[in-house]
């Protein structure tokens, strides 16, 4: 039986697919993120700098320390945006996930009523049959 709901709910779950494939992009960018930024981690972890030796390689290897912090603090900023993003996202599912069973709700509901309906009417021509029939058996 169709509805005057079922285009709503259509398009309702529609957005819901899109809001849910947007969760998902979020929680994938949070999980690259913050591989990213252990990776980054791992780096400075096992960077060893000269002790000794000309002040060329030094200067160098403190530049490379240097450039580890700068992609650490790159990282965790993209781990932070990742959050906030996945933050967004699951709010935006929550509410997409609301108004589509609010309405798919109401599409049951009229559903059912327009089934309580027919019930009805089926019954009431069921009865009707029932004493024409009565009437033609005993005139």
């Amino acid at each position: 039986m169709k509805s005057r709901y079922e285009p709503l709910v259509k398009l309702k779950k529609q957005a819901l697919d899109k809001t849910e494939q947007q969760l998902l992009n979020a929680n994938t960018e949070v999980t690259l993120s913050d591989t990213a930024l252990r990776n980054a981690y791992a780096q400075l972890s096992t960077f060893e700098s000269p002790s000794n030796g000309p002040i060329g390689e030094l200067l160098q290897a403190q530049m490379i320390l240097q450039a580890h912090h700068r992609e650490i603090e790159t990282c965790r900023l993209r781990v932070e945006r990742a959050g906030m993003n996945q933050h967004a996202a699951r709010e935006a599912f929550r509410l997409s996930r609301i108004e589509f069973e609010k309405f798919n709700y109401l599409e049951v509901q009229e559903v059912e009523a327009m089934m309580a309906k027919a019930k009805q009417e089926e019954a009431k021509m069921l009865d009707e049959i029932g004493t024409i029939t009565y009437k033609k058996v005993w005139l």
